[in-house]
């Protein structure tokens, strides 16, 4: 499954590249194939490429206990759904463990109907980069402003989260 992917250009990863430029992350980038309820990250697990949802929907949710908390047979491991999404959001996700020196995901990702991924792996992202840095910089610049936006939007969830806490408690 090594045909290209024909609307890279809508993902904001690649906003302000020319054809050409999306050329060299698209020869590059491997589909592969997930069944509706397969995982396709796990939260914590080591991540090396970036993914593209290609076809299909998801949905992302994170663990709402601590990491060190959980006991060995995971009965404890409560899940929070975050958000879905559908190929047609054209999003990225990896992102983060892309420039963690960590490199877990920071959440998991399950296929809600039959999905195809796009995955680019971290050496062949950084090898492009560094071999032409003009489309490097605005490769990076607008996985910045991706990772930036979903900062700000996990804070004002947390801020959300700590005033309906708050008010909990006072009662």
């Amino acid at each position: 499954m090594n045909d290209k992917i024909k609307n890279l250009h809508n993902y904001k990863t690649f906003k302000g590249l020319s054809h050409e430029d999306i050329e060299l992350f698209n020869s590059k980038i491997e589909k592969q194939k997930f069944k509706m309820n397969d995982k396709i990250i796990e939260e914590n697990e080591e991540g090396d490429s970036l993914l593209f949802l290609i076809k299909g929907n998801i949905s992302i949710t994170k663990s709402l206990t601590l990491l060190e908390n959980k006991s060995l047979d995971d009965s404890d491991n409560i899940e929070k759904e975050f958000i879905r999404l559908k190929a047609e959001d054209n999003i990225v996700m990896g992102e983060v463990s892309l420039f963690s020196n960590k490199k877990k995901r920071t959440a998991t990702v399950t296929a809600l109907s039959d999905c195809i991924i796009g995955f680019l792996s971290n050496k062949d992202f950084f090898n492009i980069c560094n071999s032409n840095y003009e489309v490097g910089y605005k490769v990076i610049y607008n996985l910045t402003n991706i990772i930036t936006e979903n900062l700000i939007n996990e804070n004002r969830n947390v801020l959300k989260l700590t005033t309906a806490f708050s008010l909990v408690m006072k009662k």
